[in-house]
This record gives structure tokens, sequence and C-alpha cells, in this order.
């Protein structure tokens, strides 16, 4: 499961103005993964690894916080097809931060789906609505609002002059 945390950190750096950076992070690396949780059920027929309970994956400097995460792995080639975290999803590089009730990442389509009082932070700046989709492969970003009372809001902060 090597490649378990390696999608979301894509997409926290999609706020970020160094494409470089993200296509470089989603590549596979020899990181140790290191998950905790307080119960792991495992369907190896289906090729399910349920986690759940304050789970917490760190691999690198990237951490990933939710109440529940589903790993969905192709049982012929092992890979992992999809990820479904619930509830209270946190996940954090450095300065960067993505919040949502539900995140998912499916591998065939290269996306992220942040659902639910989303929220991507770099820095300062800030994207937040009812849904986020990243595209990994195609390097861009949807942010939409589900519901027609709210708005997708986005602060974004000048940056600061170098001194030459």
């Amino acid at each position: 499961m090597k490649f378990f945390v390696l999608f979301f950190i894509s997409f926290i750096f999609s706020v970020s103005t160094n494409a470089a950076n993200l296509k470089q992070f989603t590549k596979k690396n020899k990181e140790p993964l290191h998950v905790t949780s307080k119960k792991l059920t495992v369907f190896d027929k289906k090729g399910l690894y349920e986690f759940t309970g304050n789970v917490v994956a760190v691999k690198g400097d990237v951490t990933l916080k939710a109440d529940k995460v589903n790993v969905l792995r192709n049982n012929k080639t092992g890979d992992i097809e999809k990820i479904v975290c619930i509830g209270n999803v946190v996940i954090t590089k450095q300065n960067k931060k993505a919040v949502a009730d539900k995140a998912i990442y499916e591998d065939k389509q290269q996306k992220i789906t942040l659902i639910g009082n989303a929220s991507v932070t770099s820095d300062k700046n800030k994207i937040k609505s009812d849904m986020i989709i990243y595209f990994i492969n195609k390097d861009y970003a949807v942010a939409q609002s589900t519901n027609a009372k709210k708005r997708v809001e986005v602060t974004i902060y000048p940056n600061k002059k170098r001194s030459k």
C-alpha cells in the first residue's frame, strides 16, 4: 500500500504555484508508510482494507487523518484502485492542508474529490467549497458548490517580492 498517501498530496499541491513539485510527488517513492487505527479489517478476496477509528497515515512529511479509510486493491495486480476517507479528513504537508468530510481517490481517472466542507490551504491562500475535484494528470482543479445558497470562496495573497 505504498501509494496510499501520495494521491492526496498531489491535491494539496494544486493550490501552489510549482507544478513540478506536484508531478514529482505523485511518482512512487521508497519511503515507508505507517498507518495506525483502532481497527483494521481485511477482506482479502475483495481486496478491501478497512481502517476504522482515528486513522492516521504518515509517509515522509505527509500526514493523513480520518475517522475511516477504505482501500480497494486490484486482486490481480495488487495496485490500489480507489481510496475513500470518511469523517474529519485532514491531509497536511508542511504549510499545506486539505480538509473535507469525505475524500475519494480514483486511480483509473487519476482524480481526487474532496466532498463536504472542503478546503485547501497553502500558506495563507485558501479555496473553500462544497466539493473540490483535482485531476492529477491534467493538472487542474474544479471547485463547485452543490448548494444554491453557497458559493466557492477563494482567497489569494500576493507573493512577497524578492530582493535582488
